[in-house]
Order: structure tokens, then C-alpha cells, then sequence
């Protein structure tokens, strides 16, 4: 499943609370955060740094009927990068000629000094991976002597 869905689905277990008509308490398991939809920001700083709606902001959008693309930062958009390429670029004019003393300096990469120890293999994950990582799934109990799930050995009727 893609990271939105993940997200629409845990925010769908978050309780949502109105405070006044531009902020929402959202209230999970473990912790409460308060959103602005005006100004877009949530206490989790999650969505103020991304700009990227995250669970919260998630809830409290579809407890006020408002659009989570809407929330978004123009910048995710389709049409922010339509119109970043949407002018035209000139060509160089031939007519005029390259001065010498640009012409002929020779333009060597950067040195880069590599830290020491062995380079990482796995990417640094952000917090809300981590936590979506470590999360157990329940699984129902298996009784040793029957092998039956629903219940264990000492409730086992057999």
C-alpha cells in the first residue's frame, strides 16, 4: 500500500474534536495534536515541514468535508511544474562571441572529501516509518495441545 493510503486509513481511527472554525483537536491512542487548516500547520510539525497533509491534518479535513489535496503545498501539484517549464528559454546568440578568459579556463570538478568509515547501505527513515515499523500485528492465540487458533492450552475444551 502507498503512503497516503496508509495514512487515510490510520486517520480514519483518530477522533477529531472542533476547537473553532479554523482549528480541530485530533485525538489518537497515544496523543493529541491540534491542527489549523488556515494556516496549515499541525503540533506533530510533521505537515510544517513536508507540506505534506499527515494523519492529522488527514482527520481533521475529513471531519470538516474539506479536500486533503487542497492542503497540499502547490509545490506537489501538476501544474506548479507546468508552469515552471511553461516560458521560453532563448538560445545563445551565435553573433556574439565568447570572451577569451572564459573560453579558456578549464573547469575542474570539486574535491570532496569522503567522511571516514564504512558508507551506509539503508537510507535514514523519518520517524513516522519507524513507528509504522514497529508496530506488531495482533494475531489470534493457538492452542499447543489442539492446534486450533481462538483459544490456548489452559482454556482448551479437548
Amino acid at each position: 500500500m502507498f503512503r497516503k493510503q496508509i495514512r487515510v486509513e490510520d486517520a480514519k481511527l483518530l477522533a477529531v474534536q472542533v476547537i473553532d472554525a479554523d482549528q480541530s483537536e485530533v485525538i489518537g491512542t497515544t496523543s493529541a495534536h491540534v491542527v489549523n487548516l488556515k494556516e496549515k500547520t499541525c503540533t506533530c510539525r510533521r505537515f510544517d515541514l513536508d507540506k505534506i497533509p499527515c494523519v492529522h491534518v488527514i482527520a481533521a479535513a475529513e471531519a470538516r468535508k474539506t479536500s486533503r489535496i487542497s492542503l497540499c503545498h502547490p509545490y506537489y501539484q501538476t501544474n506548479y511544474l507546468q508552469h515552471a517549464y511553461a516560458g521560453s528559454v532563448m538560445p545563445r546568440d551565435i553573433a556574439l562571441p565568447v570572451p577569451e578568459e572564459v573560453a579558456n579556463k578549464i573547469c575542474h570538478p570539486p574535491f570532496v572529501r569522503h567522511p571516514p568509515g564504512r558508507p551506509k547501505k539503508t537510507r535514514i527513515k523519518s520517524a513516522f516509518e519507524i513507528a509504522t515499523a514497529n508496530k506488531r500485528s495482533r494475531q489470534m492465540p493457538k492452542c499447543s495441545t489442539c492446534g486450533k487458533s481462538g483459544h490456548n492450552r489452559i482454556t482448551c475444551k479437548a
